[in-house]
């Protein structure tokens, strides 16, 4: 007589072998699907990109009176070209822009993540040099560019709260839902938890 593990033991490693090889036939079609996208975007034809959707720094709404490393960044910036694509794989960028123009587009994407970050270290200086409404000035413009730092929502969401407006954190949380980011739950979530 066959010992009731054994037979349980069977069972179970027919399944898993089962299940694996179900995993590795939808594995094998992402992966086709994936590759099959690379290729036509390769060969896409390079589009025009000067008419996207560019950022242009709002220099004469920041005072650029600290002399900091940061004020100085995105007086940089402002003359350079930026786009927030956070989100878009490189895939997609070629597939809608051309093989070609992924260079660039990288270059801008790139100059946005600069720009979020000398946004989020600027606001903490005008902070501590105790000019909160330039502060908010310039996170209030982080987030009209959908900045994905946590630390700019939560700045300005205790700013709000500081000067009794609690209610436009509401306006965060609306904000941060159309963000395009893997940051997107946790910027909300840490809403929320300043709402109660």
């Amino acid at each position: 007589m066959i010992p009731v593990f054994t037979i349980c033991m069977v069972i179970f490693i027919v399944v898993l072998k089962i299940y694996l090889n179900k995993n590795s036939h939808t594995q094998q079609n992402i992966e086709e699907q994936f590759w099959e996208r690379e290729h036509q975007a390769n060969f896409t034809r390079k589009q025009d990109i000067s008419n996207l959707n560019y950022i242009t720094i709002p220099l004469d709404k920041f005072p650029l009176t600290l002399n900091t490393d940061e004020e100085q960044a995105l007086q940089d910036l402002a003359n350079k070209r930026i786009l927030n694509l956070t989100g878009i794989s490189n895939t997609d960028l070629k597939l809608q822009y051309g093989v070609s123009n992924l260079e660039l587009l990288t270059e801008y994407d790139n100059n946005f993540t600069l720009l979020v970050n000398a946004l989020r270290t600027y606001a903490k200086e005008l902070m501590d040099a105790g000019l909160e409404v330039d502060a908010r000035n310039v996170l209030e413009f982080a987030v009209s560019i959908h900045a994905d730092s946590k630390h700019i929502y939560l700045m300005l969401a205790n700013l709000y709260r500081s000067s009794n407006e609690s209610d436009k954190i509401s306006n965060l949380i609306a904000s941060a839902e159309k963000l395009n980011s893997i940051s997107k739950n946790s910027i909300i979530h840490a809403l929320q938890a300043l709402q109660t």
